[in-house]
């Protein structure tokens, strides 16, 4: 009887005020993972579960990398990204064993600081965060400038939904 593959799910949920550098984190963290050599040269695979976002990613890495222009806002979309890490066999190619999937969670950065527009807003807000909280990882991105830019006001930044 073969033995059934686990697989370990973390689920990471990034905030951050629109233009902290959420959708620039995960861009660069993808792309470095998928680019040549590190590629080729990591003992595991890191891949998107949606190759088109995968492609996506990929397409905003190159655009930073290579023409200095940053990713576009998402303008109050969550989007959930899936991605498998799977180790190599000796060959070079990935196994069949266990794995590793990680689940991004990218939150709205303009629902920082910005009013929430009706009830339904209100309420995916609400249902939105609920869900993240259950994430293994929160990270917080602050864009340093605008703290800077608001002294005193830096409580805006650990707001929670209902306080908004």
């Amino acid at each position: 009887m073969a033995k059934k593959k686990k697989t370990l799910e973390q689920h990471v949920a990034v905030f951050g005020e629109s233009g902290s550098g959420k959708t620039v984190l995960l861009s660069s963290f993808f792309g470095s993972m998928r680019q040549f050599p590190q590629a080729v040269t990591l003992p595991f695979d890191f891949v998107a579960e949606s190759p088109a976002q995968g492609t996506q990613l990929l397409q905003k890495y190159f655009a930073m990398k290579e023409d200095g222009k940053l990713p576009g806002s998402n303008k109050y979309r969550a989007d959930t990204y899936k991605f498998s890490l799977k180790l190599k066999s000796p060959e070079g190619n990935a196994s069949r064993s266990d794995a590793v999937r990680m689940v991004w969670h990218d939150y709205p950065g303009e629902w920082f600081g910005h009013d929430v527009s009706g009830e339904t807003e209100a309420q995916r807000r609400v249902e939105l965060f609920r869900s993240l909280l259950v994430s293994d990882v929160a990270l917080v991105l602050v864009d340093g400038q605008e703290l800077k830019n608001h002294e005193g006001e830096e409580e805006r930044y650990l707001a929670l939904p209902g306080s908004w």
